[in-house]
Order: C-alpha cells, then structure tokens, then sequence
C-alpha cells in the first residue's frame, strides 16, 4: 500500500481511536493502523466482540503499541470510555458494520465502541463495509441518512467491487488510502477555528408588558445552538453562547449565558465583544418593545389598550457594527417573508456586516421553531449563495464556512 503521496503532517501526535467491527475486511483495518501509527499518530484500537471472529487484536496491538480495547467492563483508574472518548482527536470505524452502524444511530451503547462514540465529541469518520443488500437496505440507508445530518459523523464509501459474499455491487471497504485521506481532511475542518473567539445569540427575546404579559416571536434558538455546536465541533478555543431558549440541551464545551430581553442581551454581548473574533446574531430580537413596562398585572378595567404603547427596540446588529474592527468578523441575520435577497443587500450595505444571512420564515416546513432551514447567505463583497432545505447543523455549517473564508 503506497502512502507516500498524501500530507500526514495533520496526523502527528493525533489521538485517533480505531473501531474495528466484525466483517471480513477487518483484516484491512491493520494496513490502516499501520499507517496512522507511522505519520505520527496515536492510535487505540477498540474492537466489537464479532471483531474478534476476523482478526486477531495481538495484530492491532503489536502495531499501535496499545493493548485493544475490547471489554467495557474492564477495571481501569479512570472512567475508561469517557476518558478515552474526550481525549480524543478523532474516532474512525473502519470496517463498519450494518450492525454498529444502526446502534449508534439509535443511541444503543451496549460495547465499549457505541458507548465511547456516545461520549465522543470529536469527529466520527465511518467506513462501511457489508453485502450490497445489506448497504441498499432502506433501514440502514435512514440510519446513515439521520447520523449525516447530526454534524459530526462523516461517512467513506463503500466503493463497489468484489465482495465476500461471491457477488459484484457497492459495500466493498473504501480503499485505505481513501479512509486514510478521509480522516486527515476531517482532522483539518476540525481544526478550522483554532484560537478563535466565537459569540452566538439564539432564540428571540421577550419584552415584558406587565408582570405576566410580554411580546415575543417564534424563534426557537435552534438555529443559534446548531451555529455554537459547529463553532465549537470546528475547533473555536472559545463559545459563548447568549440564549433566551432554555428547553435546549446546552452544547458540551460552550459557555451559555441565559438572558430574557434585549437589554439584558446587548448588555452581554457588550461584555464579551472586545475579546471576541466572530459574532453571529442569530437570535431574533424583538424589533418593538412596550413604551412603559408595569410591575403589576394590568387588569382590563384599568383600560388596558390605552396603556398600551409600543416604540421602536435598540438594535444590537447596529450598534455591534459601530464598534468592530477590522479583524472581527460580524454576521447578522435577516428573518423575511419570503427570499427576500434585496433587504438582505440592504441591510448588509447601512451596516458594517461581513455577512447576512437571509431565511424564510413564511415556510411552515422551515425556520421557527423547525429542525430545518433553508437560507440565503450573502457577503459584504455581494457574493450570494443559496443552502437548500437541510438540518440546521448543516446549515450552520456552511454558514461558518463562510465565515472562515472571512477570517482568512
């Protein structure tokens, strides 16, 4: 196996963990080890039961220089799977099977390999490997679909071939040299913000009335929480987060700040802006807020609609723009009725914004309080691009790849 020709400096002290599951191309996984082990990497191999039916783990051991990890049980100092699981670069399972691939898309940890991809939060690389029946099967096709678009599972192959079974079809294991360039071009995404500062908003704000009643909108802070999980998956030093969302499971590793108003959000914002590389105001502040907030509960007859005043709401995006520097890179967002580019050009010229990101909010099957957007990004230099309808995660992960092409 020729090697020689793809740029391993990325792999050089690199903890990669090895997942080997059982299938007759295992025995390719030590042609794999053996070239992680030999650019400078780190490698635990860690094998399913069925592994052992295909090859020997005296293999892997010998070449990684670490014992393979096969029993979950296994007394160790630390908590082993989670140790091992967030000291680690990344996780590559190669081969993969039908069979571990559905675990983990269904949350199952019941070996040492589901459960320390359970506890990960670095990239997982998969390489499928099994009959052709087995790869077009529409099960594993929806498992594979709903792992692709959680963010930080990727997929190699398969390739089409010869297979096990005596037959000629798709589920071959992708070369070794794919994989292997697989995992370094992963390493390097993940590796895209290292050293930046990165401050999200998310959800929309409320505006108190009296001591029940605010003005609100329908923003979930989806959108928000998908941008900070890609920050921090893209390798940002640093997260902050500013929500007024709190039924959201808070991202591991990111610094969340809870706010209820826009007040208490610019105030905030402020206080992290200075330090701060990129700021993404995805959060949907409210564009009015009540003339006069009451303490109290205001009772009807108090002639509550005459006391009701509204008055046009600070606006942070603006303010935000009066203050940053150069090398700050600021990202606003437009929600329109309908694609509407021409206000998102508008907005992005009367501020200094890097970048608008426009989304359709008129779609019930997109937006507010959806698993899914479609959006419009568009830059300071009128550069367009349309994202299609997918996963928020994806969305915001090509909106922080424009945003790395800005910091560049």
């Amino acid at each position: 196996m020729e090697l020689n020709d793809l740029d391993y400096k990325i792999l050089k002290n690199k903890t990669i963990i090895l997942g080997v599951t059982g299938g007759i191309a295992a025995y390719k996984s030590a042609y794999i080890c053996s070239g992680l082990v030999k650019e400078g990497a780190k490698v635990f191999p860690v094998f399913t039961d069925n592994a052992l039916n295909f090859i020997n783990p005296v293999t892997l051991s010998a070449i990684s220089g670490n014992k393979v990890i096969i029993d979950m049980f296994e007394n160790q100092e630390k908590i082993y799977h989670i140790d091992l699981a967030q000291s680690s670069d990344a996780i590559l399972i190669a081969p993969a099977s039908a069979n571990t691939i559905s675990k983990i898309a269904c949350g199952i940890c019941d070996n040492f390999l589901t459960t320390v991809v359970a506890a990960a939060r670095c990239p997982v690389l998969i390489a499928p490997a099994m009959n052709e029946s087995m790869w077009g099967n529409t099960i594993i096709q929806d498992n594979i679909a709903k792992l692709k678009e959680l963010g930080n599972y990727f997929f190699c192959g398969p390739s089409e071939g010869y297979l096990a079974c005596g037959s000629t079809g798709i589920g071959r294991l992708e070369k070794e040299e794919k994989i292997i360039e697989s995992l370094i071009n992963l390493l390097e995404i993940n590796d895209d913000l290292k050293g930046k500062s990165v401050l999200i908003t998310a959800g929309g704000t409320k505006e108190n009335i009296d001591a029940v009643r605010y003005i609100s909108n329908y923003s979930s802070g989806k959108m928000g929480y998908a941008l900070a999980a890609e920050a921090k998956f893209r390798g940002a030093k640093r997260v902050i987060l500013i929500s007024t969302s709190r039924d959201i499971a808070k991202i591991y590793g990111t610094e969340t700040y809870f706010v209820n108003n826009t007040k208490e959000m610019k105030e905030k914002v402020l206080e992290f802006f200075d330090d701060i590389d990129v700021t993404i105001m995805a959060a949907a502040v409210s564009d009015i807020i009540p003339e006069q907030t009451y303490d109290y509960k205001l009772k009807k007859n108090q002639d509550i609609i005459s006391k009701l005043k509204f008055i046009e709401n600070e606006n942070i995006l603006k303010i935000l723009s009066g203050l940053k520097r150069d090398n700050q890179v600021l990202v606003g967002f437009a929600a329109e009725s309908g694609e509407n580019i021409e206000y998102g050009f508008e907005k992005i010229n009367r501020n200094k914004i890097d970048i608008i990101v426009v989304n359709d909010i008129s779609r019930d099957d997109i937006g507010f309080e959806s698993d899914y957007n479609e959006v419009v990004i568009i830059d300071s230099n009128g550069e367009v691009k349309k994202i299609n309808k997918a996963k928020k995660r994806i969305i915001a992960r090509e909106i922080i790849n424009e945003i790395i092409k800005k910091l560049n």
